[in-house]
């Protein structure tokens, strides 16, 4: 492919794309985290961090899809519904002249959860994205070329046997929180932090709950303290 045909497939790609995304939002199908779903994310940690807060950070979320992806999909291990990671290369990524490795086959390889709720409807969330795709708009938008499924019981077993993902001790791993929460706070308002815009404000909302729930600036003077007794400028 010449590289002027690949502006022009990436181009219409992008027009497309945004196309579907405002008829989407406009219509239902494509819809933010929702409150029932953050709810359930503040309960799944990753190394001190609550799913609730890293899920609705781009920066912490965005280029990081099989981790993220893993994250969003515990949030439905206890449910009813059906779950599972789905592993295809994406037109986001296939087209995009950034992205293309001709040495790396699976450049464009990329990680999305599939919820089928009870009502059998089939629900993708992107986390690279931030946002809940109808399946059907999905497909449409992305033309996933799927390489291989992780169904419901091989994330529980994944999750069970992973040290990554174990049950964090929180009164440990609260310690965490100050080395990691003040460099999300910075970029609050930034045009891809969407969940931090006015009006919206999740992410501030969740990481002041969280804040509360750990006692936080409790903690961050602590290890400030500990840090000034062992010589450190602060």
């Amino acid at each position: 492919m010449s590289k002027r045909t690949q502006e022009i497939k990436w181009k219409l790609h992008n027009y497309k794309y945004n196309k579907l995304l405002i008829w989407g939002l406009k219509n239902r199908y494509i819809a933010p985290y929702d409150d029932e779903l953050i709810n359930r994310l503040r309960n799944v940690y990753y190394g001190g961090i609550p799913a609730s807060i890293i899920l609705l950070s781009n920066g912490m979320s965005n280029g990081y899809c099989y981790d993220r992806a893993t994250l969003m999909a515990r949030a439905f291990l206890d449910t009813e519904d059906d779950v599972q990671l789905v592993y295809a290369t994406i037109d986001s990524l296939r087209l995009n002249p950034e992205y293309e490795d001709k040495t790396n086959p699976d450049f464009a390889d990329h990680c999305i959860v599939e919820r089928t709720a009870k009502d059998g409807h089939h629900i993708i969330y992107d986390t690279s994205v931030g946002f809940a795709f109808d399946k059907k708009l999905y497909w449409l938008m992305e033309h996933p070329k799927v390489r291989k499924i992780n169904p419901k019981e091989a994330i529980i077993k994944f999750v069970r046997e992973c040290e990554d993902y174990d049950p964090e001790d929180i009164e440990r791993d609260k310690y965490a929180a100050p080395l990691i929460i003040p460099n999300i706070e910075r970029v609050y308002g930034r045009p891809n932090e969407m969940y931090t815009h006015q009006g919206i404000e999740l992410l501030q909302r969740e990481i002041d709950h969280y804040k509360s729930l750990i006692n936080y600036d409790a903690i961050d003077k602590e290890i400030k303290e500990d840090m000034r007794s062992k010589g450190f400028r602060i």
